[in-house]
């Protein structure tokens, strides 16, 4: 049986709104046990211990979660499921694989189709699988460490919705993961805190969807994501995670993976929506031929906030990680961006590249980047590289030479700096949807697409 949450007070005295709402929620939880309730009351003994973090923390040195504090955040209340026809716009189309839709964190079995028939893939409720006959082999939890990262305490504080997803040893799955996590409003705004949990067997393929999004623009939601991968010897995970969050909602994400001897990750990340959006990408390399590749975008507009905070531990010889984000911002849009790769003491050989390039559209926009590189190795190659600017002069001037218009030629320079990191994913329905998006956000987009 639980124990009633318990909240510290804040800077003011008093227990933020969002702390006193999640304390109630977390009381007014269904009962579980074994494994289940431990992993929820150590979640939240570490969480409202060290409350919400803030600008003190050097890691959120530039991100303030006021936003988020001042809301009190409602659980399970009650919202309507949209038909399959009005989510035809927002969803990736021709996906032809398994698809798990969940709506303010809760699995929305009508639109799911989680086996679709491929026997070399098991997929199920996290929930069940915490609490089933082998609830305690689970893998979880040890990369997305509670006791560093508040919001992954926070999550493990509610764990129990989410998918777990096993691959068998040597299988290639054809058709991606399609996992759907909706934001839609309700009579007050919502908290929810799913989880991925991801074992890809030695020598397997896997390709996983993971998109976040909005039913409708008046969403003043928090989603409290948390993604955990463990890749076996050999094993490939391509993995793509959409944030088009509504421009009134709230989104924090993790990605923390571990990348055994000779296996690879690719990880393609876009951030789009959200009035404050933050995502973790922590990556160990733990073998002799790990790799990671990590390709990120970010569009930041408005008054929105964006931070983006990743670590790449190579942890032996051999290893290889190759890191480029960029961002655009615009409007009095602020965007962070911290990256480091740490290569310890025995990985030698080691490859390292990392690189972050911002756009600035707008006199008022900020970027704070901060590219990092901590070597303990002494035979290793490593570059690394950030840069914040506005459009070139000379290819401006080339356009307008050529009879461009001043808002056309600035849409097709904003679109090309995007499209290096659109151009990369392999996946043709979310290129094409990303590209649409950026277009449209761009003066004229519709020509520069055409």
């Amino acid at each position: 049986m639980s124990t009633p949450a318990t909240v510290t007070a804040g800077r003011t005295g008093r227990a933020p709104a969002a702390l006193t709402a999640l304390a109630a929620a977390r009381d007014a939880l269904p009962p579980a046990a074994g494994q289940l309730a431990r992993l929820r009351e150590t979640g939240w003994a570490l969480f409202s211990e060290a409350g919400f973090p803030t600008t003190r923390d050097e890691a959120w040195k530039y991100t303030s979660l006021r936003r988020i504090e001042r809301r009190a955040f409602r659980q399970d209340l009650p919202v309507e499921a949209p038909g399959s026809d009005s989510l035809e716009e927002l969803l990736f189309g021709d996906m032809d694989g398994p698809r798990i839709v969940f709506l303010n964190g809760r699995f929305l079995p009508a639109l799911s189709s989680p086996q679709h028939g491929d026997e070399f893939i098991r997929i199920e409720s996290l929930g069940s699988a915490l609490s089933g006959e082998h609830g305690e082999a689970v893998r979880w939890g040890s990369l997305a460490d509670p006791e560093r990262h508040r919001f992954a305490a926070l999550n493990q504080a509610f764990l129990g919705e989410g998918a777990h997803i096993r691959t068998a040893a040597g299988a290639e799955h054809r058709h991606p993961v399609y996992v759907v996590f909706l934001s839609a409003p309700a009579a007050e705004p919502v908290a929810c805190h799913p989880r991925l949990v991801v074992e890809a067997a030695q020598g397997s393929h896997l390709t996983l969807v993971e998109h976040h999004v909005s039913l409708d623009e008046s969403t003043e939601n928090l989603t409290n994501a948390v993604t955990e991968m463990w890749l076996a010897p050999g094993a490939r995970v391509t993995h793509y995670r959409v944030q088009r969050e509504a421009a009134s909602g709230h989104h924090v994400g993790g990605l923390f993976a571990e990348v055994g001897r000779d296996a690879r990750l690719v990880s393609h990340s876009v951030d789009l929506g959200a009035a404050l959006a933050r995502h973790d990408v922590e990556v160990a390399l733990v073998e002799p031929g790990a790799e990671v590749v990590l390709n990120g975008l970010y569009f930041v507009d408005g008054r929105r906030h964006t931070d983006v905070h990743t670590r790449v531990d190579h942890r032996a010889p051999h290893t290889h990680s190759d890191e480029e984000y960029r961002g655009i911002v615009t409007g009095r849009g602020r965007a962070v961006f911290n990256g480091k790769a740490v290569i310890h003491k025995d990985a030698q050989k080691t490859d390292v590249k990392q690189a972050n390039a911002n756009l600035l559209l707008s006199a008022q926009a900020e970027v704070d980047t901060k590219p990092e590189l901590e070597i303990y190795a002494d035979d290793v190659k490593a570059s690394h590289g950030a840069t914040v600017g506005q459009l070139d002069e000379n290819a401006l001037f080339y356009l307008l030479s050529r009879g461009l218009d001043p808002d056309t030629a600035r849409a097709m320079l904003t679109f090309a700096f995007a499209e290096t990191v659109i151009g990369r994913l392999e996946l043709q329905p979310i290129r094409r949807q990303l590209e649409h998006v950026i277009a449209g956000a761009l003066p004229v987009g519709d020509l520069v697409t055409e």
